[in-house]
């Protein structure tokens, strides 16, 4: 027989190990946490950013629309469909630039002229498959197709088009049409979504190791019973959350378009799996209701597009903190047969993420800080995020380098872990100290006064945060000076 005490003592050393290592398996299983999605959402829309260029080779061209954006080294590139006055659709592709004011001029290449080919190519995705080390364009043709790239940079790469199916199984039943597909993959495998003309909404599946074979076991994972389920599905993973997030265009009161959204912990989700999140025309995922033009309105329509992701890859990685989204919007006067319907690009920018993702969202007031002088914005160039970056003025859009917030007395861009804040140059005083982003540490050279005559001054110096030479040009470097109540040391928060 055990001693009595020593059995006690074991037992109550057992139960302590025991539930020492129940904790830290509790702890161990939960997913680590990205900030939440907001609900509900809002956003700042630029203009009309892109329209076609009338380049394509023996076409007139009406419309781009539909597009996909990566951000590969620091520079984006987009695939979107055009439509010519013919009623034919095809794919363009532009990019290599690093700010979206700069995506206008961006030359367009016209897939017509690559492997691709001409006749009916439209709704592109674009994304890079790490598993194999291969670039794909994913697209529609009647059939879910594909092309592989050496590099998004390069739409003259693009080999011909194969097909994901030779069929799109149950989903054909009845339909008069099937399209918009998108790819997303975890870990194990790769879903393909789709739908047809009936409000239904399908999923296909192969294995990672497989892609892009073997897709089958085709299930209508949603059903609409009107317009307001209609077609664009998206599907992102949003952050290390553990969450996914669906959005899907509908068609509201008057014809206009917008985008409801779900959540859920896994891709092959089906029906009443997919929580709502924004879903319905007055709280949307992306529309009318929650979309501000600081430009003026262009567009009713927030319509076929995607986010600007994490990194270019199957994932579909987003950031909850720093979502923006490029669509399709169109003059609202504008009317008659869809193929002629004058689609242009714009970009939004979510203005509300959340409290946790410390910045924005967090409290205080958030804005655009324009220069009474110049009547330009304060904007970090290119849209950098890297520490020592100088702040310039430049024409005012609703790009988040713009979106400045002024909180506890720090003034932040950007938020989540991409989030920078307003620092004198290695806390210097004198003047000419140049005016930078440095990651946030709450010291005294990243602390500011908004003052009631608009001037902002730093806390450690006194010094006015100032446009240098008082000149008034795009690329206008800004600085610290001794204030002098010029109107190049005047601001507006807007």
């Amino acid at each position: 027989m055990r001693h009595p005490t020593r059995w006690r003592s074991w037992i109550a050393l057992l139960a302590t190990t025991l539930a020492a290592a129940l904790a830290a398996a509790t702890l161990s299983a939960a997913p680590a946490q990205a900030a939440p999605l907001p609900s509900p959402f809002k956003w700042s829309s630029t203009g009309a950013l892109v329209g076609p260029q009338q380049t394509a080779p023996g076409r007139t061209l009406v419309s781009i629309k539909d597009p996909s954006v990566v951000k590969e080294d620091g520079k984006y590139y987009v695939y979107a469909t055009t439509a010519d006055t013919n009623g034919g659709w095809s794919l363009t592709s532009f990019g290599g630039f690093t700010d979206w004011s700069q995506a206008g001029q961006a030359p367009q290449t016209h897939l017509s002229t690559t492997a691709v080919g001409g006749g009916y190519r439209a709704a592109p995705q674009v994304f890079y498959f790490e598993p194999k080390n291969q670039w794909y364009l994913l697209y529609q043709t009647g059939l879910p197709s594909f092309s592989t790239l050496t590099h998004p940079s390069q739409p003259q790469s693009a080999s011909a088009p194969k097909n994901f199916m030779t069929n799109h199984g149950i989903a054909d039943a009845n339909s008069s049409y099937i399209l918009d597909y998108w790819v997303i993959c975890d870990d194990v495998n790769c879903y393909l979504f789709f739908n047809n003309d009936k409000q239904e909404f399908y999923r296909a599946q192969t294995t990672v190791a497989n892609f892009p074979n073997g897709f089958g076991n085709v299930q209508m994972f949603m059903k609409g019973s009107s317009q307001s389920l209609f077609e664009a599905t998206n599907v992102y993973k949003v952050g290390d959350s553990g969450q996914y997030m669906l959005i899907i265009e509908g068609i509201g009161t008057n014809g206009v378009r917008y985008f409801r959204s779900w959540t859920s912990n896994k891709l092959n989700a089906n029906f009443n799996e997919w929580t709502p999140l924004a879903d319905t025309q007055s709280n949307p995922f992306a529309g009318a209701a929650n979309v501000t033009f600081p430009g003026g309105t262009w567009t009713a329509d927030i319509s076929h597009g995607e986010m600007v992701r994490v990194d270019s890859n199957q994932t579909m990685e987003i950031d909850p903190c720093s979502m923006q989204y490029l669509y399709q919007g169109r003059n609202p006067n504008s009317g008659g047969d869809y193929s002629q319907l004058p689609y242009r690009l714009g970009l939004l920018t979510n203005t509300n993420p959340t409290a946790d993702c410390g910045g924005s969202g967090g409290g205080g007031d958030s804005g655009q800080l324009r220069g009474t002088g110049s009547n330009r914005c304060l904007d970090v160039p290119n849209q950098s995020t890297t520490n020592g970056t100088q702040l310039q003025i430049y024409d005012c859009w609703s790009g988040a380098n713009q979106q400045w917030t002024y909180s506890n007395g720090e003034i932040s861009v950007y938020s989540g872990t991409s989030r920078k804040c307003l620092d004198a140059s290695g806390g210097g005083t004198a003047n000419g100290t140049a005016a930078i982003i440095w990651s946030c540490h709450g010291g005294a050279n990243q602390k500011w006064n908004l003052n009631s005559n608009g001037t902002i001054t730093n806390a450690a110096s006194g010094l006015c945060l100032d446009v240098a030479g008082a000149a008034t040009a795009n690329g206008t470097k800004v600085q610290l000076w001794a204030c002098s109540g010029g109107t190049n040391q005047r601001w507006t928060l807007t």
